[in-house]
């Protein structure tokens, strides 16, 4: 089995370094470490093998195609994994914690972006699909849109009462408190101390008596 190289260590760059960055130090390498330049280590393989290795990472890195599916070993290999869709899960997480930043930011069209990017590249993480939702409806976007995404994550984890916890926020930001009740309710089911849900309830419990309150003059 051939070794595995780490090119960006063999040519003395980034893993986020420019495809001029890299013909660069190529044409900097190449030139100190040909055969020819080196005649003495040349006979005892050193410098040939040298100038291979270069070649190699320089025709790996310079090609997007081939970058991206080393890259995808690169991170393998560093998680301890060698299943290519650690690299997606990977990707998917980062994508996922900067949607969350921009989400408590208040910058919730931005977050709706990164948890989408998240979702296409990990389509398995309840989770994302939680968190779209909510940021969908916090952006002023489709009601219907929002309250799909929940229930996919309903779906992949029917257990989970967080996933009913935020379709009811949905349901009540969007105004439908009937519907945001029963999604407390169905939380509270799986979750009996669940506090974020009885929060909920309470408080449209008292907006409820509030309303009654108008009306009847109380």
């Amino acid at each position: 089995m051939a070794e595995f190289k780490d090119y960006y260590a063999v040519l003395g760059v980034g893993r986020t370094a420019a495809e001029q960055e890299i013909k660069a130090a190529y044409r900097r390498l190449a030139v100190r470490l040909h055969p020819d330049k080196n005649p003495a280590e040349s006979k005892q393989g050193f410098a040939s093998s040298q100038f291979q290795d270069v070649n190699e990472a320089y025709h790996t890195l310079v090609d997007r195609r081939k970058r991206d599916a080393y890259n995808k070993q690169l991170l393998a290999r560093q998680t301890g994994m060698s299943d290519g869709h650690t690299y997606e899960a990977n990707q998917a997480e980062m994508v996922y914690r900067q949607g969350v930043k921009a989400y408590n930011e208040q910058n919730f069209k931005r977050a709706v972006e990164y948890f989408k990017a998240a979702v296409r590249l990990n389509p398995k993480k309840a989770s994302y699909y939680d968190r779209l939702g909510i940021a969908i409806v916090k952006s002023g976007g489709s009601i219907e849109d929002a309250r799909a995404q929940c229930e996919k994550a309903q779906q992949m984890e029917m257990y989970n009462p967080e996933h009913y916890l935020s379709m009811g926020i949905i349901y009540q930001l969007a105004g439908l408190g009937d519907k945001a009740r029963e999604q407390f309710r169905e939380a509270l089911k799986w979750d009996p101390a669940n506090a974020a849900a009885k929060q909920r309830l309470e408080q449209l419990g008292r907006s409820k008596k509030g309303f009654f309150g108008k009306m009847f003059g109380g």
